[in-house]
């Protein structure tokens, strides 16, 4: 047709073009006919490309046809199931055509193909399952046998196929085409966002109803994404209290702080189906569930994700939506965490309203953040962790209290090399000294700390651990870059930097060298000798700077202020199951100071306090407990031991160490930190009570996000790393209550056994 016009264009544009080439209007004669001939192209729906339009048949065709074959009291949710598991499965209606007409020799024609029998019994099968009644047959008799009722239901099937033009073949059994996937655009439904509550919500209103308030040129359309598909031009509500004038939409209340007061605050509602992540982007809560659960178990940034789902979804839709960006999927992540986090606390989280997102992140974790504190942990107990209180022990294979399960049970303990004990300890051995002291019986409780080195940069200015005003190349917080900002960036100098870089003329050569030294190229050099194993010849020798567990992080002295520094570690406290207790930022090193303030903080009462506290370095924090004091307080309840990795070695070198750390000593010296068990043949066996790695673990886990998080503001760090923390003791909690049902299935089910 098109090539048609294009001809007849073509011929009537040289004839006339003759006639009025005299005239010199050659050229607006050509847009004149071009126009015309366009405006004769007729305007149909464009059908994406491998799809078929959806049956074109009049209403009152398909209720007639619904009428003569089924029971008049059939529901509409029956009928739908029937319309589209036809509409939903041309393959098979291909596969039984096909068998309805010989082409082949050897070929036999059937009228019912085992094809729609199979697609028969699974829509009954459906319909019995999930409808209120069963499907009913007209011109079906009572009692028919199952087969014999799926017969007459294929030959129904059948005939509305035929109806519906779900038919490869004409009447005269030629075929026209295969059928192609039905297209259900023009069936789409029309999707609003409006507020879920059904009436105004404060106290004084009395659940006034709300009113439509936006004007019908100000509502905004949006695109909105829902099950995985993209729709265009969403209308989005909004309503209004006429008393207290709160506003109500998808997604959050806003209402002003007090009457008359030109401040409002925003309610972030958990009980919220859509979330807005973009000037005109709308999600459902599917959605955003997505990023948060592929962030976590992918270790996925937003770049990441945003790319992935749009190869995987945006890219196979015809929509005018230009696809998903990083910054709608960190929106996303942000407004879905802040609702899972506030339900577990059972409250909606109110902020000022209009804050920009780095804000947000920085109020939610004022809010809901717990100084770090999970809050699904708190009193947690399983059989990981915790065992029965045992006054003695069974276990007594060797003299040695330095002797350790699974390490020393077939050789000598290595002597300790260094014989100055600590200062007023006895060199005595004694088999209490590990022992927990429990006047009543009670269940024995363990934490296990550690630390991974990475943090969030922070102004550069010393001892201070501020947010930097500007993450973008700015090395102050505001009130360092108010004061130092104008002046040279070397420590000790007061003259004014020069412009554009961050020294006086005076050090511009070490400004330079520092540029030199730390330009990307540069970096990434370094980078890649870093991952290399081993040096080529003409490469300096390059030496391990690593820091030993059991002695104190040296200072680190900076002579300028051309970088931000960075938190130096995140220190952990897990439950041996692998539960997030708590976490902290330390900013200049994992000292024993820190490690004391961090538990003081986590357990303040002695009713808090587990019998048992795991760290690497438990002698050092033992050490400084000791003479700072505090220890007094805490040997009441807990005893510090080193986990297995770091005791081996470390027994040979450490007095304290060696008599009172041990995590699992052969001497019975701790009947709870060895206990029994049997194996699959019913053989006993003795092993370590608490898993003492739980931490080490963890942190493994958490490492895959350190590239994400070493761009993040400390805003951004803080409520990130808390959501994932929170989000996957949530996954650990889960898991245990879900192996618990199992076995109780289980063991319900061996009991039946039994009786029968």
């Amino acid at each position: 047709m098109m090539v048609l016009l294009v001809y007849i264009s073509n011929q009537v544009q040289e004839a006339l073009s003759r006639l009025l080439l005299a005239a010199g209007h050659s050229g607006l004669l050509t847009v004149w006919i071009w126009m015309i001939m366009l405006a004769l192209i007729p305007v149909t729906y464009a059908m994406p490309a491998g799809e078929s339009p959806f049956p074109d048949i009049t209403f009152k065709e398909f209720s007639q046809f619904i009428g003569q074959h089924f029971s008049s009291k059939i529901s509409l949710s029956t009928v739908l199931v029937i319309l589209f598991s036809l509409t939903e499965n041309p393959d098979l209606l291909n596969l039984h055509a096909r068998q309805q007409y010989v082409q082949c020799a050897g070929e036999n024609q059937i009228a019912l193909s085992g094809w729609m029998k199979g697609l028969a019994r699974a829509i009954k099968q459906s319909i019995d399952q999930n409808q209120r009644k069963p499907l009913k047959m007209k011109n079906v008799a009572k009692g028919m046998e199952e087969e014999e009722e799926i017969t007459a239901f294929s030959f129904k099937l059948d005939a509305l196929a035929k109806h519906l033009d779900l038919h490869p073949y004409n009447e005269q059994g030629q075929l026209e085409g295969k059928l192609l996937p039905v297209s259900h655009k023009l069936i789409q439904p029309v999707h609003v966002l409006c507020p879920n509550s059904m009436g105004c919500e404060t106290a004084n209103c009395n659940s006034r109803s709300l009113l439509q308030k936006t004007r019908t040129r100000d509502i905004p359309q949006v695109t909105l994404i829902k099950d995985s598909v993209i729709y265009d031009d969403v209308f989005v509500f909004t309503g209004e209290c006429p008393t207290c004038k709160t506003k109500y939409l998808a997604d959050h209340e806003r209402a002003a702080e007090a009457v008359e007061s030109r401040q409002y605050n925003k309610v972030y509602l958990n009980s919220a189906r859509y979330l807005k992540i973009g000037q005109s982007v709308w999600v459902d809560r599917a959605f955003s569930c997505g990023v948060l659960n592929g962030i976590y178990n992918f270790h996925a940034s937003t770049s990441a994700y945003a790319e992935y789902w749009n190869n995987s979804v945006w890219k196979h839709q015809s929509v005018n939506f230009k696809g998903i960006t990083r910054r709608h999927v960190w929106q996303a992540f942000v407004q879905e965490s802040i609702r899972t986090i506030a339900s577990a606390y059972g409250t909606d989280l109110t902020l000022r309203d209009g804050l920009a997102i780095d804000e947000i992140t920085k109020e939610a974790f004022e809010h809901l953040g717990q100084n770090g504190i999970i809050l699904p942990a708190r009193g947690h107990h399983c059989s990981e962790c915790t065992h029965p209180y045992k006054r003695t022990s069974d276990l007594r294979t060797s003299n040695d209290p330095a002797a350790t399960l699974g390490v020393d049970e077939d050789h000598d303990v290595p002597a300790l090399q260094n014989t100055n004990t600590f200062a007023g300890q006895s060199s005595s051995g004694g088999s209490e000294r590990m022992e927990v002291d429990s006047p009543v019986a009670k269940d024995v409780t363990m934490c296990v700390i550690d630390g991974i080195v990475f943090g969030p940069p922070h102004c550069a200015y010393d001892n201070c651990t501020t947010e930097l005003a500007n993450a973008r190349g700015g090395v102050f917080c505001a009130l360092h870059e108010q004061e130092h900002g104008a002046t040279c960036y070397v420590k000790g100098c007061m003259n004014q930097k020069i412009a554009r870089t961050k020294a006086c003329q005076e050090h511009q050569a070490i400004w330079k060298r520092y540029l030199s030294n730390h330009t990307r190229k540069q970096l990434s050099g370094f980078r890649r000798m870093l991952r290399s194993s081993e040096n080529q010849p003409w490469q300096p020798a390059t030496e391990s700077s690593a820091q030993p567990h059991d002695q104190p992080a040296p200072e680190v002295h900076y002579a300028t202020y051309f970088m931000p520094r960075r938190f130096y570690c995140v220190e952990t406290i897990c439950a041996p199951c692998g539960a997030v207790i708590a976490w902290a930022k330390f900013a200049n090193s994992e000292s024993p100071t820190n490690i004391m303030q961090f538990l003081e903080t986590v357990y303040p009462t002695e009713e808090s306090r587990p019998d048992y506290i795991c760290i690497d370095k438990a002698c050092l924090v033992l050490s400084h407990s000791i003479a700072s004091g505090s220890w007094e307080r805490w040997s009441r309840t807990s005893r510090f031991i080193v986990d297995a990795y770091h005791y081996i070695n470390h027994r040979v070198t450490d007095y304290l160490c060696r008599t009172w750390c041990n995590p699992a000593p052969l001497d019975g010296s701790a009947p709870n930190l060895v206990i029994l068990d049997y194996d699959k043949h019913g053989q006993p066996y003795y092993k370590r009570a608490f898993n003492t790695q739980a931490c080490e673990q963890l942190n493994a886990w958490l490492g895959g996000f350190e590239s994400i998080l070493r761009k993040m503001t400390v805003g951004n760090f803080n409520w990130f790393l808390h959501t994932m923390l929170f989000y996957h003791t949530q996954m650990v909690l889960e898991k245990q209550e879900s192996s618990r049902s199992d076995d109780d299935n289980d063991s319900d089910n061996d009991s039946a056994d039994d009786s029968d």
